[in-house]
Parts: structure tokens; sequence; C-alpha cells
């Protein structure tokens, strides 16, 4: 959930307008906070939620120009990238924020990281920009599950199989604005309505420092102009 850090939020935007971004597409919707805060910034907005109660959320309370699918995150990318085929829009290039993340320990551990499904969905795609939540990176709270940690070497190769030209870069904690209560409250966090499920996110957000500062992946088709994004180029080896 990028809404909470407003820096993310911003390096977003910044993406859309560098690479003529129209499409945002999500997994990982949750309650629709941040599908509704970005359907105010993309032409459209591609969402999936595979509870079918959060589901039902987000389809009565967000924008006409959000598209929500009750599926599974690797279905939903797949049937995103039939739609882009047949789609006009296919010349621009699409933004992916990746934050579906689950824990089930009946898995074998290859498949407990649904994002290794989610970028085998996009073999092959070519020019787009992803964004992972929840990354691996210095000082800022990531997933593991056992012992294992969402980290580039985790990946890599799905990652090269969709764009081989991919430049990466990374948050710090030292660039995270992180919205608080007060500020959504006084108005003061544009796209961020004060409802109960913000607050609810808000109050889970700020119980840790690893819960507050949440590591960052950006994958981009070209190298990023660092005057102007407070970002960290990933060195690859």
């Amino acid at each position: 959930m990028s809404w909470t850090d407003k820096l993310a939020v911003k390096t977003i935007l910044q993406l859309r307008d560098d690479f003529n971004i129209e499409e945002f597409i999500e997994t990982g919707t949750f309650k629709g906070i941040n599908a509704y805060l970005y359907s105010l910034y993309f032409k459209r907005v591609f969402t999936c939620e595979i509870d079918p109660v959060y589901y039902k959320d987000v389809k009565d309370n967000c924008n006409s120009n959000v598209v929500p699918f009750n599926l599974s995150s690797p279905d939903f990318l797949k049937v995103y990238k039939r739609l882009r085929k047949l789609s006009k829009s296919k010349s621009n290039i699409p933004l992916f924020y990746l934050d579906a993340h689950f824990y089930d320990p009946s898995l074998p551990k290859e498949k407990r990281f649904v994002v290794l499904d989610e970028l085998e969905a996009l073999k092959n795609l070519g020019d787009c920009v992803i964004v992972i939540h929840d990354f691996d990176c210095e000082g800022l709270g990531h997933i593991t599950y056992d012992g294992i940690s969402l980290n580039f070497n985790l990946v890599k190769e799905k990652l090269n199989k969709i764009n081989p030209d991919f430049v990466y870069y990374t948050n710090t904690k030292e660039y995270c604005d992180i919205v608080t209560e007060n500020e959504v409250r006084q108005g003061r966090v544009p796209g961020i309505l004060p409802v109960e499920d913000v607050f609810n996110n808000l109050k889970y957000v700020w119980s840790s420092p690893e819960k507050t500062y949440r590591g960052i992946l950006y994958c981009v088709p070209k190298e990023l102009d660092l005057l102007k994004y407070k970002l960290k180029k990933l060195e690859i080896r």
C-alpha cells in the first residue's frame, strides 16, 4: 500500500509523467484505498482481490475508471495481458504495482511468494514499469517467509525474462514521508479519505518501525534522473 508513503506516491506519479503511463495495474487490492487514490491520477486502474468480501467493497466504492477482478493475482495478470493485446492503449507502457503478499505454510517454499508467479505471468511483456512493495532493501521493512527474504536474488531471474534491459532502483528510509492520522483528519493528504479503514491501516503502519518504513523496488526501462528522483540505483553484479 504505497499510499502510506507520500514520497512513494510522488515517485509513482513522476514515473507516470516520464513514461507517459495511462494504466495503473495493482495486485492486492484489499479495501481499495490504493486503487481509489491512483484512480484520481491515472486514466485507468486495473486491480484484483481474491477475497469476495473485499472485492465487493472495491467494486461498490471505487471510481468508474477502476476495473476490479475477483481473481488470484497471477490469473488476473494473465487476463490483463490478453486484454492489452486487444486494446488501443497497448502503445502506452503500463505500470504494475505488486503487493499481493500472503503466507500459506502448507505450500512448498518456492510457492509462498506469490510475486514470483505474478512475474512469471508477465514474462516477455517488454517495456513496462514494475513496482514491488515490501522489498528487502537497506534499513526498511520487508516480507520474509521461513527465513527467505523478498530480495533481488529472489526475483532477478523472473524480472530478466520480462525485460532484460530493466534498470533497478530502491527507496531509502531517509526519504520516506509516512502519512499520519492527523494529516488525514485535516485533509492534508490528497486522495486519502478520512474513513475507518484508512485509520485502521495507519494504526498498523505506525505500530512498529519495520511496519512504518517499507522497502520498494522500482524496475524501469531506462535510467532515471537521480537529481529528480529520491531513489538509490541498485547496482547489479
